[in-house]
């Protein structure tokens, strides 16, 4: 395999020093923004997180009124409404 040549060379070298140029640029940019950037998120999960909270009183509110309902003396279930003891009758054949 033959050397790369020295024009190669040197155009990799250019090509690595942009490369780290602009992850410095981009790492500055990410370092600048970063406050921003966390307090959208604490804000997101603050929000999130008095959701969660909401449902789950409301979830322990229905619970506790489940076992209010099921601790009195139940009602008993009405009856089943009985079935017609004759059939219905045939449509009359219209010929």
């Amino acid at each position: 395999m033959p050397e790369p040549s020295g024009d190669y060379l040197s155009r990799l070298q250019e090509y690595r020093q942009r490369l780290e140029a602009l992850v410095d640029e981009a790492r500055g940019e990410i370092e600048r923004q970063a406050p921003d950037v966390l307090d959208r998120i604490a804000a997101t999960a603050r929000n999130i997180a008095e959701r969660l909270d909401d449902m789950a009183r409301d979830a322990r509110q229905r619970r506790a009124g489940e076992k209010d309902a099921t601790s009195e003396s139940p009602e008993p279930p009405d009856p089943a409404p009985e079935a017609p003891r004759q059939p219905p009758a045939a449509p009359a054949d219209s010929a």
